[in-house]
């Protein structure tokens, strides 16, 4: 029997928390629906979706307004934790919460894979 989207949505979450040092974890539309998530009760993950979509829309004007090309990637650091977004497909995107001291590099190589799954396991959007 073959998995559904969100089984197989949940599976690429899961992957992606395995590399440590993520406090949470989603995959957002563009317009700030939450699809799929892992996050700890102390996220909001509706508001979390909401805000990184909205993050992703400013970077996206920015870019457009100064013609630098597409946004591959956002970083936000904080006192607390990095928030990471990358695009995952044309109406997707993969975000990461993390904690204050992670390896953003080993963070960033893993979302671009888990990114391209996601892509494909939406049909490529």
């Amino acid at each position: 029997m073959s998995q559904t989207k969100k089984e197989m949505l949940d599976d690429a979450l899961t992957s992606l928390m395995q590399v440590g040092q993520i406090k949470a974890s989603g995959i957002v539309s563009k317009e700030g629906l939450l699809i799929n998530s892992r996050t700890p009760p102390d996220v909001d993950a509706r508001i979390f979706s909401a805000l990184c979509s909205t993050i992703m829309g400013a970077a996206e004007a920015a870019s457009g307004q100064m013609t630098t090309g597409t946004v591959s990637q956002i970083s936000v650091k904080t006192e607390k934790g990095t928030i990471v977004l990358i695009p995952a497909g044309s109406k997707a995107i993969l975000t990461v919460l993390t904690e204050t001291e992670a390896q953003l590099g080993l963070i960033f190589f893993e979302m671009e894979s888990i990114a391209d799954q996601v892509n494909q396991i939406m049909g490529g959007m």
